[in-house]
């Protein structure tokens, strides 16, 4: 079982520590309320482990660097690591290295923060052929279809509820292709 309690094996990159935090920061950059679901839920941790372990694996190192500066800040701030902080604490640590972004040079800490949330955003509302957005919940948390093969002429406008059409994934349009492929029907 994962940080993010996704029936996994082992993570490619992460170790159960680094796994956690990143968890951590991703469930503040997205955060799930009693209606909606968030990163955590989406698995963006498995996201950008799979990414890390892969596509992503010369930013190995930015992330382990990353990962070890940031909790060092948290614990010379609060005394402890980012995962056992209260989440305003959380908010302000993430709201104070965020507003660093703006400066002429942003440090390590800020370009680390950028980064994660760039990956955060893909893991949570990227298909979830790459590991995240479990379940299409990113999609569905703002009404995006998913993966479609096309759009009628309602589907196309404007003010149309998105929200009544299945939600595809890669995954099952794939799935499509190959059974008519056996049947000889054009999905």
């Amino acid at each position: 079982m994962t940080a993010s309690g996704e029936n996994v094996q082992t993570y490619m990159f992460f170790n159960d520590e680094e796994a956690g935090t990143i968890e951590a920061i991703t469930a503040r950059i997205i955060p799930s309320d009693p209606l909606s679901p968030g990163a955590r839920e989406a698995g963006a941790v498995i996201y950008i482990d799979r990414a890390l372990g892969g596509y992503f694996s010369h930013l190995q190192t930015f992330y382990r660097q990353g990962i070890t500066a940031f909790d060092r800040l948290c614990q010379e701030r609060y005394g402890a690591p980012f995962v056992e902080l209260t989440e305003e604490q959380q908010d302000g640590m993430l709201h104070e290295i965020e507003g660093s972004l703006t400066d002429e040079e942003p440090d390590s800490l800020a370009q680390f923060f950028a980064v994660v949330y760039e990956h955060t955003l893909e893991g949570t509302f990227g298909d979830p052929l790459y590991g995240g957005n479990r379940d299409a919940v990113g999609w569905k948390l703002v009404g995006f279809p998913g993966a479609q093969w096309g759009y009628t002429a309602e589907q196309m406008q404007l003010g149309y509820d998105a929200k009544q059409m299945k939600v595809l994934t890669l995954a099952d349009l794939r799935q499509e292709a190959n059974r008519s492929a056996v049947s000889g029907v054009k999905p």
